[in-house]
């Protein structure tokens, strides 16, 4: 179990490194909001009770409560966005990390247009983060039942 979780923390440092050129920062991330970039939310149902989520954004959970990647994400994730692959998405999860890496995977699938928020939803330390910056948050309700 200890090793299957290195892996996908080495996995995710790898993907975080190929994706940086599709970085977008807070200013980027809010302007493609208002314009109707659709945002899909890969953290997990606690935290999207915990912190809310921000509205009209999809949720699609990357990894199980063991903090292992789900064996349908990607198949979730294409479900949601759908075949095209010049459409448009932002991606976010709570710092970066996990939104960077699923940009590369999508990357890796032939979509275009994807884009890692790179700040999160609560910020990394060194970033505020898409709540602190007082962006729109809604509670998670429905999806988090």
């Amino acid at each position: 179990m200890i090793k299957f979780g290195l892996k996908i923390i080495i996995i995710i440092l790898i993907y975080s490194h190929n994706s940086i050129a599709n970085d977008l920062n807070h200013q980027e991330s809010y302007k493609l909001y208002n314009s109707g970039l659709i945002i899909i939310d890969v953290r997990n149902k606690s935290e999207w009770q915990e912190t809310g989520i921000i509205p009209g954004s999809k949720l699609v959970q990357m990894l199980t409560p063991a903090m292992t990647l789900r064996n349908d994400f990607i198949d979730k994730l294409i479900d949601t966005i759908g075949n095209n692959k010049n459409v448009e998405v932002g991606i976010i999860c709570k710092s970066g990390g996990r939104s960077s890496a699923t940009v590369a995977m999508l990357k890796e699938k032939g979509y275009q247009n994807i884009y890692n928020i790179s700040e999160g939803v609560v910020g990394n330390g060194e970033n505020s983060g898409w709540i602190s910056r007082g962006y729109p948050i809604i509670e998670c309700e429905e999806q988090c039942n």
